[in-house]
């Protein structure tokens, strides 16, 4: 990030204590939005403000600035790229003009303008967070100045423009649409093109579901209003404040870079990840649920109540992970949401927790560049799980009631951990004295280790801050389960909840109990990595998949792969546990989950040496699961999915990709997604022809057809192809976002060996990259070209990734902090990747 587009948290501060935001009123013109010569468009921002000093400055990223006025008079402009300068202002209230260029965006950051290669419309939409609105319009760009925002477009004939707020008015091709209440710049949103629209209403709470033209078959308005319908009503009795925003669109959008965003109004969705073309398994229909709903968390954790500074993103953000999954279980009828949870979304914690580079939830966060670092797993994931630790430690009724009184109090405002705090004191009798500086402010996961010793149970407890090294005094409630192999099976013996308040902690088991397997965090209550002992693991690796209730397989399955990842199961024997229970699981979230992890221990954590003979038999267990599988079940389907995705570990997969692709397996419908899938990895395999994919992209002229036949062709082997993905990569600046996805995706397909020659290359381009590419697009090339450790025997010490990783980082480290911080956690996963292939 150049540092004119930095922000620190202290000069914010400061700008914070000199103004209140009245007003804001943004005027654009996109009436050329359909000429794709024009690369900017006009943009005014009247703003209305009360100062108690004579000088600040407004942020605004332009192509340049024309104008600006002060209080009715005209001031010299004063820009240097990121930073309107405003002097002379009175103390007192104050009206500023800005007017400027603006430019269209091609990586999903500021406006982004596309246009649909199926019939040739074009549209447009914004994303902010956390500091992009001053891409589309001069503003104060920190989430405590908030001001009630008015948006008036001009836009081509025959479009829909959509904001947060519901429209005010419709003259001469200009939409003006109502003010919004108080809110965060990063919050504001627009949409602008010939979209599909299906209207519905919840009480008085207008809804709409909205995607571009050629996807409106496939959009499942009705499924989405009943989870929006279904949230909705929930949110409103758990928080105790009707939701405020008006109306309540669902907006689907391609070229989107992140899942979704919680713009009050206007909710913005990732289209590829949650618009099915054709038949979608329960898992991906789960997700869109979960989605819907941690955006929709956010209108009140977030949008009502929004954190002062990025130090409290988890405010929002884990607070939104968490209800997700709570909202889509006890209200939008789904059963497998803490399963997903627990092995899927749990995982990304525990990776980043144990890095060199993670942080406490309640982060220090001094500027922009460090906030921007911090949407991550620790701030999601972790917080959410941290979170459901906290309902369980002080009662649920008191967190929703702790939650009521916090939005009461603090409704269009800001707030900060202390404030969520003290209602959570008032309304809870557990002891939450050492809870906040023991899970907020220290970093780590606990290790929760299981002990049969003298005929009794214990649980011991280890929880160390990693970046300190110190003990952590972190109390965890949980149910503890026992269960002995019986004739039918691995049966539960016993269940007993404990509070975990001592480093040894004996569990009160009922006289006689069998325990041949004991889970210590059943119900899936805490945030920490299990332990199991080599008679446990023996259990599991056997019996699995007869472990009663579904949670309490996903937490044994989470354990197992933990200790794959800290070197302390060999990923030959997760393989195992893979290749004997998958077979005989009933649950198709469960199973999902499961195999795509087997897939990263065969081809990421075991030994290169054994890998041929793993993916054989991984591929062909794959191949039994799909042939054993009923016909139209959803189990057929995720086996379907797991042979696409995975088949490139062995060639010997070619016969039942083709088997499937040529629609030999009954009742199953081959959706492109399904087909586009099969055939990269045939593609990967040398076992596809760029004729086979052309003929595909002629069956499938979308924009999601084509970003697949890109993936696809990226993923052909050999030296010349990736030579040709790598020259796009790094040399050409006119790159979509989408775009880079695909090539980077299909970079990493196929033999390390046709990569080697691009190691050197990496680590040489890492700063010209980052100084020359915004830092969305430049996040992504970094991480997604990252080399294999695979290209030499090495191991800890001696692999040629790890040692120029180091060299980099050791000989630039004046580099900048974000960049450094992906290079270094990028190592320590190179590590611990060695560690676990020896």
């Amino acid at each position: 990030m150049s540092s004119l587009l930095n922000l620190t948290r202290d000069e914010c501060a400061q700008r914070s204590s000199d103004l209140e935001v009245d007003t804001y009123r943004i005027s654009l013109d996109l009436s050329a939005l359909n000429d794709p010569n024009t690369t900017t468009f006009r943009s005014q921002t009247k703003v209305d403000f009360t100062a108690t000093t004579s000088s600040t400055w407004l942020d605004l990223v332009a192509d340049k600035v024309t104008a600006v006025t002060i209080n009715g008079a005209s001031a010299e402009v004063k820009y240097n790229g990121a930073r309107v300068q405003l002097d002379g202002l009175a103390k007192g209230p104050n009206s500023v003009v800005v007017t400027a260029q603006c430019i269209y965006s091609h990586t999903g950051e500021g406006l982004h303008r596309f246009t649909d290669p199926v019939d040739g419309k074009t549209y447009a939409y914004t994303h902010f967070e956390p500091t992009d609105a001053r891409r589309v319009y001069a503003c104060f760009e920190q989430p405590d100045l908030k001001g009630k925002i008015t948006f008036e477009v001009a836009a081509p004939k025959d479009v829909g423009v959509f904001s947060n707020q519901s429209v005010a008015s419709e003259d001469g091709g200009v939409t003006v649409f109502n003010p919004t209440l108080p809110l965060s710049t990063y919050l504001s949103a627009l949409a602008v093109g010939p979209y599909h629209v299906v209207n519905d209403k919840y009480e008085e709470i207008p809804l709409a579901a909205i995607c571009r033209q050629s996807m409106k078959q496939y959009l499942e308005s009705e499924e989405i209003f009943r989870v929006t319908k279904q949230g909705l009503a929930f949110f409103n009795k758990a928080f105790g404040y009707p939701y405020p925003w008006g109306k309540y669109d669902s907006i689907f959008l391609p070229e989107y870079n992140i899942g979704a965003m919680e713009h009050p109004g206007l909710v913005t969705f990732n289209e590829n990840a949650y618009i099915f073309r054709g038949a979608a398994t329960v898992a991906q229909r789960e997700s869109r649920a979960e989605v819907i709903l941690h955006e929709m968390t956010h209108m009140w954790f977030g949008d009502l109540v929004t954190p002062k500074w990025w130090d409290g993103t988890w405010l929002k953000e884990s607070f939104a992970d968490l209800m997700g999954y709570l909202v889509a279980n006890e209200a939008a009828g789904y059963e497998g949401p803490w399963i997903s949870f627990g092995l899927g979304r749990k995982q990304g914690a525990y990776t980043m927790d144990v890095r060199p580079t993670t942080h406490p939830i309640a982060a220090d966060v001094p500027d922009l560049e460090a906030a921007r670092q911090n949407f991550d797993s620790i701030t999601y994931n972790k917080g959410a799980a941290t979170l459901k630790q906290l309902m369980a430690y002080a009662g649920r009724d008191a967190f929703f009631a702790a939650s009521q009184r916090y939005f009461k109090r603090l409704a269009f405002g800001t707030a900060t951990l202390d404030d969520l705090i003290a209602s959570l004191k008032e309304t809870s009798t557990a002891d939450l004295s050492e809870w906040v500086s023991s899970w907020l402010h220290t970093t780590g996961p606990s290790i929760i280790t299981t002990v049969r010793e003298g005929g009794k149970l214990y649980v011991e407890t280890v929880s160390k801050d990693v970046l300190t090294g110190k003990d952590v005094a972190r109390n965890h409630r949980v149910k503890v389960s026992t269960f002995a192999r019986g004739k039918k099976g691995v049966e539960r013996t016993a269940s007993v909840s404990v509070l975990l308040d001592k480093p040894r902690v004996e569990i009160p088991l009922p006289e006689g109990t069998v325990v041949d397997l004991a889970i210590a965090n059943d119900d899936d209550l805490t945030y920490a990595l299990l332990r199991f002992d080599d008679a446990s693991v023996d259990v599991l690796v056997d019996q699995l998949s007869t472990v009663q209730p579904t949670l309490a397989r996903a937490v044994a399955w989470s354990a197992l792969w933990n200790m794959v990842r800290d070197a302390k199961l060999p990923a030959a024997r997760f393989l195992d546990a893979v290749v004997n229970n998958a077979p005989t699981e009933t649950d198709s979230v469960l199973l999902n989950l499961i195999l795509s992890l087997a897939y990263t221990a065969v081809s990421a954590y075991l030994n290169p040496s054994l890998r041929d003979a793993a993916g054989a038999r991984f591929v062909a267990a794959l191949a039994a699961g799909l042939s054993a599988s009923t016909p139209g079940s959803d189990l057929q389907r995720s086996w379907a999915n797991a042979v696409a995705g995975y088949g490139s570990l062995s060639k010997s997969s070619v016969h039942t990709l083709r088997e499937t692709l040529d629609g030999e397996m009954t009742k199953l419908e081959l959706t492109p997604t399904l087909r586009w899938g099969i055939l990269r990895t045939l593609a990967s395999l040398s076992a596809a022809t760029d004729a086979e994919l052309e003929a595909e992209y002629a069956k499938d002229k979308t924009m999601t057809g084509a970003t697949a036949l890109v993936r696809a062709r990226a993923s052909f082997p050999g030296a010349e192809n990736k030579k040709r993905v790598w020259g796009e990569l790094t040399g050409d600046d006119k790159i979509t976002n989408d775009r880079q996805g695909a090539l980077l995706a299909g970079f990493s397909a196929g033999p390390d060996a046709d990569r080697e020659a691009f190691i050197t290359p990496y680590f040489d381009g890492l700063t010209s990259w980052w100084s020359a590419k915004s830092m969305t697009m430049a996040t992504r090339l970094v991480n997604g070209a990252f080399p294999s450790t695979s290209v030499d025997d090495g191991k800890v010490g001696s692999n040629k990734v790890e040692l120029l990783a180091q060299g980099w980082l050791d000989s630039n480290a004046e580099a900048p902090r974000a960049l450094r911080r992906i290079i270094i956690e990028r190592l320590d996963d190179t590590r611990r990747v060695l560690r676990a292939q020896a």
